[in-house]
């Protein structure tokens, strides 16, 4: 790093950035999918048809933000950055709607749901958070363009008395 100019520098830490989060979804395929896949696979379970569509268009998603992502942190294109942001709510949203949906297939008693219930439900976890690293590439283009908030929560309503 020494003799980076600013720019040099703030680059630098964004490959950094970068490549850590890539290894943190290598980690999750590795340590916890592969896992969940070898379960799978040793105690014979299937998931329902529900239930695969669920994390196949879940990772189909994911595999098109993750080209996105390359593209963003090659380019620093703002406008695709704020489109992989909204990505991530949409993708946030849509793993919710398969949680629920799987928990819909277990209240009917569907046994081959309720036969994966953890596996399935650690598999659309896994790829919410891979997911989240892959949208992390947006953070610092945006950051530097200045159109990153500090935080997503909403302000807290002040506490009457309090100062």
């Amino acid at each position: 790093r020494e003799g980076l100019d600013e720019k040099e520098n703030s680059r630098f830490e964004e490959i950094v950035t970068f490549t850590t989060n890539l290894e943190h979804v290598g980690d999750i395929i590795v340590r916890n999918l592969m896992e969940l896949a070898a379960k799978k696979i040793r105690n014979r379970l299937a998931f329902s048809d529900a239930g695969l569509q669920d994390i196949h268009s879940l990772h189909e998603r994911l595999a098109n933000n993750l080209q996105l992502a390359l593209g963003v942190f090659l380019s620093r294109d703002v406008k695709a950055a704020r489109r992989l942001i909204a990505e991530k709510d949409e993708f946030r949203y849509l793993e919710r709607a398969a949680v629920q949906s799987h928990l819909a297939r277990l209240r009917s008693g569907r046994i081959e749901s309720i036969e994966t219930s953890a596996l399935h439900l650690d598999v659309l976890r896994d790829l919410k958070r891979i997911h989240a690293h892959v949208a992390s590439a947006a953070h610092p283009i945006l950051e530097a363009a200045g159109e990153l908030n500090r935080s997503r929560l909403k302000p807290a309503e002040p506490i009457p008395g309090a100062e």
